[in-house]
């Protein structure tokens, strides 16, 4: 449903020199390696769920992977910094019913990296303790700032609708028949053959007979459509169809005459449920982060480029 989307860039970074441990400064926030470390390992999770191992060759617009990674870090720091600064004007603070989840994510975190790097990195457990505090705290005032949240019920119908017409396979099954013939090759004339037999079934020829006349080697049961087989353009010229219809597309492997046998809806009460929950989730982000963006509207963010040139996704 979501689209890849990595690149937020909320903070602008100028650079100076401001140390040789500082990576970046918000506010009157000094981050060190250790801390922005934690943050940068979860944007190297996030990334590669997205893209895979190979997203590190990719770029945005220019921007290496590695630079936006590094920049949506010190964004999710901002992020944790300013609801940690709001927090007591909320009246919102860490209790005793919070000390066992922040032990174990604190130790869950260190797990995540050799004695060789919490060395490195200077990542000892009150450290990181600290970081995992501020996390719930941040979740926190999330919660304050969104739990008020009501859904638009029109605005999620008009949303749904809009979700279901481009993702059709998810609620709906095409039950096709198809003529299919091998790209050109060596003069085969094979395109000739495809467009001759779709005008043939365009002026009201049988499908069955001409698919036996041009493929008789095809197969000439109905099957349902694996949308993992074809491309998008050949999809969408089948999505357009209604029962009986008949469509032509030229396919990665090939040509393709489909015939709609039947379109048959799909109950999925628990994949709207699903999409219901992320539209909600989403409608809160936007709350959250306008919220957010106006909390640290004036916060200075300073990067220490010698630093900050030093650090790699590991």
């Amino acid at each position: 449903m979501r689209k890849l989307a990595l690149i937020l860039m909320l903070a602008v970074l100028t650079g100076c020199s401001m140390g040789k441990d500082c990576v970046v400064k918000i506010g009157n926030d000094k981050i060190d390696r250790g801390e922005f470390m934690v943050y940068l390992t979860e944007q190297k999770k996030n990334f590669e769920q997205q893209g895979g191992s190979d997203i590190w060759l990719a770029d945005f617009d220019g921007v290496s992977a590695e630079e936006v990674a590094k920049q949506n870090a010190v964004n999710s720091i901002l992020m944790v910094k300013t609801a940690v600064k709001e927090a007591p004007s909320l009246n919102i603070a860490v209790d005793d019913s919070d000390k066992a989840l922040i032990d174990q994510q604190t130790d869950s975190l260190l797990a995540e990296f050799t004695p060789e790097q919490i060395a490195e990195y200077g990542m000892d457990r009150d450290k990181v303790y600290k970081i995992m505090e501020e996390g719930i705290l941040q979740q926190k005032v999330y919660g304050y700032v969104t739990d008020s949240y009501v859904i638009n019920e029109e605005e999620f119908d008009e949303y749904f609708a809009q979700y279901c017409e481009e993702n059709k396979s998810e609620f709906t099954d095409y039950v096709v028949k198809e003529i299919f013939l091998q790209t050109d090759v060596s003069g085969s004339g094979n395109l000739d053959k495809i467009r001759a037999a779709y005008e043939d079934i365009s002026k009201g020829a049988d499908f069955d007979s001409v698919l036996a006349r041009v493929a008789p080697n095809g197969n000439r049961s109905s099957f349902t459509l694996d949308p993992s087989l074809y491309t998008q353009n050949t999809l969408d010229k089948i999505y357009s169809l209604k029962k009986g219809q008949c469509t032509l597309s030229e396919d990665t492997d090939g040509y393709h005459i489909f015939k709609i046998i039947d379109v048959v809806d799909k109950s999925n009460k628990e994949l709207k449920e699903n999409i219901r929950e992320n539209y909600i989730n989403e409608k809160k982000q936007e709350i959250y982060q306008a919220q957010n963006e106006n909390w640290a509207e004036n916060t200075d963010i300073t990067k220490n480029d010698a630093v900050w040139n030093e650090i790699h996704i590991v």
